[in-house]
């Protein structure tokens, strides 16, 4: 029996789990796209005091099978973690105080041209001279920036420049009503 299965494919997210870290609205982004994309799951690194509830949102979105929570790791993880991963995400909201994992992990996805979808307020942000730019507390935005980079259809970290979809030149993918009208299926049950 043939199966044509779809590679897995891994979002990692470095973040403080604190309202701060936006991981929410990430969870959020993903539960939009979990039914389109069976091959994606994603993975956090970090601690803090929002661990059970994030779980908790995880779970109630159908995801929790398919959400890693890592806890802090050491530089050389987060490294590796990097190199296995399809995008690092960086949801971070409120001007996040710079996180050490995060800097690891920006500097390694330069050096492995890994995509990053991040917020502004994303710590060391300024670092790269690509990726994709969505504002803060925005799952649509972040669905839609997600599914962008993973299907090529946007400038990647490797390839774009100064004014593809960076710092310098932050876009918003444009309205998607599909991946917004699943979310509400979602919300109403």
């Amino acid at each position: 029996m043939a199966t044509s299965a779809v590679a897995p494919r891994r979002l990692l997210c470095v973040a403080p789990l604190a309202p701060a870290g936006g991981v929410d609205t990430l969870l959020t982004a993903f539960g939009m796209l979990a039914d389109d994309h069976p091959e994606l799951s994603a993975e956090v690194v970090g601690t803090g005091p929002l661990a059970r509830v994030l779980r908790s949102h995880a779970d109630y979105l159908g995801l929790a099978e398919r959400v890693g929570f890592r806890g802090r790791l050491a530089p050389p993880a987060v490294r590796s973690a990097v190199r296995d991963c399809a995008v690092l995400v960086l949801p971070h909201r409120h001007g996040t105080a710079a996180v050490p994992a995060a800097g690891t992990a920006v500097l390694e996805a330069l050096e492995a041209a890994c995509p990053v979808v991040a917020t502004p307020l994303a710590p060391y942000l300024d670092l790269l001279d690509a990726g994709t730019v969505v504002p803060p507390d925005d799952p649509t935005a972040m669905a839609q920036a997600l599914v962008s980079v993973l299907t090529g259809t946007r400038a990647r970290a490797a390839g774009a420049g100064p004014g593809a979809a960076g710092p310098g030149g932050a876009s918003r993918p444009e309205a998607d009503g599909h991946l917004l009208r699943r979310a509400w299926l979602r919300v109403l049950g």
